[in-house]
């Protein structure tokens, strides 16, 4: 299992890389048609942008996997009894899990529910708005992966009563 989740990872990383690199090739080519050649490639500005949107959600999604994103975890740091830290840290996994359900939700909503097509590529917006869905699955599966990490955890540090 361990060997596919670093398969999966991997795969998901190379899926993210090239995105990024053909974003930064298209928005090259568009902006040296542009301003060398005096010709604008229609495409390109949609292309881009949509590529845009996908990588910045399929970033964050690799992000919150890594534990990557800002916190205020020098305020959590300084609690000084172990149980009320891995409590805290618990809460603020519930709290995070419970805004990505929302987001993943409404976003699945709008994908859904979107009829039209892109003016320059004709490609169905529901493509494009169902990036807000898969990557708010996504994270609720590692969402719920780090709560059962920390409930693991803060049992580790309960006392266990002699002769149980």
């Amino acid at each position: 299992m361990k060997n596919l989740l670093v398969i999966l990872t991997a795969v998901y990383k190379a899926v993210l890389t090239v995105m990024t690199m053909a974003l930064f090739v298209i928005v090259g080519v568009s902006v040296f048609t542009r301003y060398c050649l005096n010709s604008s490639l229609g495409w390109s500005d949609e292309l881009s942008r949509f590529l845009f949107i996908w990588v910045t959600f399929l970033g964050a999604a690799y992000a919150y996997a890594l534990s990557e994103h800002i916190g205020l975890d020098f305020v959590v740091d300084r609690i000084t009894s172990r149980r009320v830290r891995l409590t805290v840290r618990l809460l603020g996994e519930i709290f995070i899990g419970s805004v990505i359900l929302v987001i993943a939700w409404y976003g699945l909503d709008v994908a859904t529910s979107a009829t039209n097509v892109s003016p320059a590529l004709s490609i169905p917006m529901t493509y494009i708005y169902g990036v807000v869905p898969l990557t708010g699955w996504l994270m609720m599966i590692m969402n719920l992966l780090k709560i059962r990490n920390w409930i693991c955890r803060l049992r580790e540090t309960d006392p266990t009563p002699e002769g149980r």
